[in-house]
This record gives C-alpha cells, sequence and structure tokens, in this order.
C-alpha cells in the first residue's frame, strides 16, 4: 500500500468510526447510512488486500531466491559439462561446440540449453566419465533442471497475486473516496446549525497529505 493510499485508508477509518458515533441521526436506509456503510466495508476490504499485497510481497521475495538458487545449481552443472567438453576437444573433434554455455540468459533459453546438455550427453557419456565427471552427472543435471523448471512457475503466481491485491486496494480506495464525497454534502447539510458535529466531520474527512520522500 503506497503512502497516498494509507492516508486515505485512515481518513476512511475516522469516518466509519464517525459514522458509528452519529449513526443516530442517520436513519437506516438514508443516504448517509448507506455511505457510512460503504466506507465500513471498504475498511474491512483494505484490511483483507493489504494483508494479502503484504503476502505477496513475502511470497515473491522468497520464489526469486528459490529460483535464483536453483538457476545458479543448473548453471554449475551445466559449467562442469561444457569446461570438460572443452578438454574433449582434442579428442573428439566439434565436441565443444554443442556443449556451449548459453548466450542468452534468458530462463526459458537456459532450460532448454540444459534439456540439450542432458539429451547429448547420452552419446559421450561414457568420456565424459573417463575425463573425471561422476557417473551420476547426467542425474545431477535433469535434478537440476527439474528443480528450475519447477521454480520457474511459483515466481509467476506470487507476482500475479501481489498484482491482484493492488489493483483491489486501487478499487477500494476509489470507491471509498467516492462514498466521502457523497457523506461531505449529506453531512454538512445536516450538521449545519451544529458547529461542534462540522467541526468533527472536517476533521474527520480530512486527508493529510502524503509524506514526500527527499530528494537524494
Amino acid at each position: 500500500m503506497t503512502d497516498k493510499e494509507r492516508v486515505r485508508l485512515e481518513a476512511l477509518i475516522r469516518i466509519r468510526q464517525f459514522g458509528a458515533d452519529n449513526g443516530a441521526d442517520f436513519p437506516p436506509d438514508s443516504v448517509g447510512a448507506v455511505q457510512f456503510d460503504a466506507i465500513g466495508t471498504v475498511v474491512d476490504e483494505l484490511a483483507q488486500f493489504a494483508g494479502e499485497q503484504a503476502e505477496g510481497f513475502g511470497d515473491a521475495r522468497q520464489t526469486f531466491a528459490t529460483k535464483s538458487t536453483a538457476r545458479e545449481n543448473l548453471r554449475e552443472e551445466m559449467y562442469d559439462i561444457a569446461r570438460t567438453a572443452r578438454s574433449m576437444q582434442y579428442e573428439i573433434d566439434g565436441i565443444e561446440e554443442k556443449f556451449q554455455m548459453p548466450v542468452n540468459r534468458s530462463d526459458q533459453n537456459l532450460l532448454a540449453t540444459a534439456r540439450a546438455f542432458h539429451t547429448d550427453t547420452l552419446e559421450y557419456n561414457a568420456q565424459f566419465q573417463s575425463y573425471g565427471l561422476p557417473a551420476t552427472f547426467r542425474a545431477e543435471l535433469q535434478t537440476a533442471t527439474d528443480a528450475f523448471n519447477d521454480a520457474l512457475n511459483p515466481v509467476g503466481t506470487a507476482t500475479d497475486e501481489q498484482v491482484a491485491a493492488t489493483a483491489q486496494i486501487g478499487d477500494a480506495i476509489r470507491r471509498g473516496m467516492i462514498a466521502r464525497r457523497i457523506l461531505d454534502a449529506v453531512v454538512k447539510n445536516k450538521y449545519r446549525s451544529n458547529v461542534g458535529k462540522l467541526a468533527a466531520w472536517l476533521s474527520a474527512s480530512h486527508i493529510e497529505r502524503a509524506p514526500v520522500a527527499a530528494k537524494p
């Protein structure tokens, strides 16, 4: 939730309390009562959406860390194969070109290259082992490839959840501000001769200026 959204939420919370304190002055189903109820609903929604947004940020950070680890593990397995292939070039012509690390560093290109490594090493399995790679090197490459592939989807899911919650917060704030504008006219008309109530309303409905970050 941004600072601008946060100060609006604080105003909506005060308005909800003002409505609760003065509910007897606004009959059920009146415009005022309906709008106070609408603001109460918005405040409850914002509490939920803010929690979902924070959870989405946390999940995204965790899944990005998981993906980063899985990517590094996969690159290490691939690099061992590529490095060994360079040494095998003098015995097997062209093998170095077959096992080149990808120039394009995108996730999908890395995944595709890893799968090609796994397929192509089958033909030279014995030779790679004779050059010092363990007998399990192809299995270890497959495990690292699967782990990286599995790590890609949760990143997208967590990011989508955070984006969805952010959009819902924006929509709820908009609805709350509309209800506030309607109430401003209703409450001022209701209490036009009551200086104390008007002052209480102005205080409750006032929106503070969002803090501005200092320029570097």
